[in-house]
C-alpha cells in the first residue's frame, strides 16, 4: 500500500516539475516576465515626470531639462529687474560682457532667443547713443565753422582722427555725418542673431565675435575650421560683446561695400522719414555671399521675432543692480 502511494507521489512530483519547466520556456519564448518583483524595488531611472500614451496605456519617460548655472543666474537677474521683452517700454542699462555658458544647450529655442535678445538690446542702444553723441559734436563743430567761430585744436584733431578712421577722402564733416549715423536696433539684433547663431557659435563663445568680422594674423582672433592652406584670415576676437558691436558699427559706416546702406539712410534722414532697419537690410546683399537670400533671412528674423517693435525704445531712468559678477558689465 505504501509502495503504491510512494509511486503516486513520485508521479505527481515529476509531473509538477515538467509542468514548471514547460511554462518557464513558454514565458521565455513569449517574452513574458513571470519572475516576482520584490516590494520596494523598481526602475533604476528617476525621471522628473512621466506621460501616459493613449493607445497602449504605457508610461513614456520625459527627459530631465537642465539649465547651466550662468543661464539660470542671468535669467533670474533679468527677472529681478523686471526686464522682459513682451511688454518692455524702457530698457535698463545692463551691459553684459559675454554670453552665458550653456546658452547653446538650452532645449527651448524661444528661451535661448529671448535671453540673447535681452543681452543684445542694451548694447545696440548704447552703440547708437555713442554715435548720436559723436554726430552732435560734429554738427556743433560744423556750426562753428559756418559762423566763423574758431575751432579748437582738440576739436580739429578729433575730426581728423574720424576722417582717417571712417575712410573719408573728401567732403569733410558733411561726409563724416553721412557715415557716422545710427544703425536701427532691429538690424543690429537681426544680424547678430544670424551671424552668431543666436549667440551659440564657436566664435562668439571664444572671442565675443558676434558678426564674423575678418582680421589677419592668428594673434588677432580665431582661426576658422577648414581654412585653406596659405590663407591668413581669422575671425576677429574682442574683449567684450560691446567691443564687437562697436566694430560692427564702424564696419557698416565705413566699408565701401555698404555705401548703398549709407546712401539710403542719408536719403531717409534728409526726407524726414524713419530710418528703418527693414529698409536698410535691403541694401546688405554684399554682407554675405548669399546675397538676396541673406536679406530675406534678416527680414524673416525681424518679422518672426518682432524686432521692428524694438526700434525707438529708450533707456530707463535710474540705475539698476549690477548683473552677476561672472558676466560683469562693461566699464562706463
Amino acid at each position: 500500500m505504501k509502495s503504491a502511494e510512494t509511486g503516486n507521489y513520485r508521479k505527481i512530483a515529476l509531473g509538477s516539475i515538467f509542468a514548471a519547466i514547460f511554462f518557464l520556456y513558454v514565458g521565455i519564448f513569449a517574452g513574458i516576465d513571470i519572475s516576482p518583483t520584490p516590494k520596494g524595488f523598481g526602475s533604476d531611472t528617476v525621471d522628473v515626470a512621466t506621460a501616459t500614451t493613449s493607445t497602449t496605456g504605457t508610461k513614456k519617460k520625459k527627459p530631465i531639462y537642465r539649465r547651466g548655472p550662468e543661464v539660470v543666474a542671468l535669467n533670474q537677474y533679468f527677472k529681478s529687474i523686471n526686464y522682459l521683452l513682451d511688454d518692455v517700454d524702457e530698457v535698463p542699462r545692463v551691459y553684459i560682457k559675454r554670453v552665458p555658458k550653456g546658452l547653446g544647450e538650452l532645449e527651448s529655442v524661444d528661451e535661448r532667443k529671448q535671453l540673447f535678445l535681452r543681452i543684445m538690446l542694451p548694447l545696440a542702444m548704447r552703440m547708437n547713443e555713442e554715435i548720436t553723441a559723436q554726430r552732435e559734436r560734429l554738427m556743433a563743430i560744423q556750426a562753428k565753422g559756418i559762423s566763423g567761430t574758431p575751432v579748437s585744436d582738440a576739436d580739429q584733431q578729433w575730426v581728423d582722427q574720424l576722417v582717417k578712421r571712417y575712410r573719408v577722402t573728401e567732403g569733410g564733416i558733411t561726409a563724416l555725418l553721412e557715415r557716422i549715423d545710427v544703425i536701427p536696433t532691429s538690424l543690429v539684433l537681426a544680424q547678430s542673431a544670424e551671424e552668431s547663431g543666436w549667440g551659440t557659435s564657436r566664435f562668439v563663445r571664444k572671442g565675443n565675435a558676434l558678426f564674423g568680422q575678418w582680421a589677419w594674423g592668428d594673434d588677432e582672433g580665431i582661426v576658422p575650421k577648414g581654412r585653406e592652406e596659405g590663407k591668413t584670415h581669422v575671425i576677429k576676437a574682442f574683449d567684450s560683446l560691446m567691443g564687437s558691436v562697436r566694430a560692427y558699427a564702424r564696419n557698416i559706416n565705413s566699408h565701401p561695400a555698404y555705401q548703398s546702406l549709407r546712401e539710403r539712410r542719408a536719403s531717409l534722414r534728409a526726407n524726414g522719414k524713419v530710418i528703418s532697419g527693414w529698409e536698410l537690410a535691403e541694401t546688405l546683399t554684399k554682407y554675405s555671399e548669399r546675397g538676396a537670400e541673406y536679406v530675406d533671412s534678416l527680414h524673416a528674423i525681424m518679422s518672426v521675432n518682432g524686432l521692428n517693435e524694438l526700434d525707438g525704445l529708450e533707456f530707463a531712468a535710474g540705475d539698476v543692480p549690477p548683473p552677476p559678477k561672472v558676466l560683469a558689465s562693461i566699464e562706463e
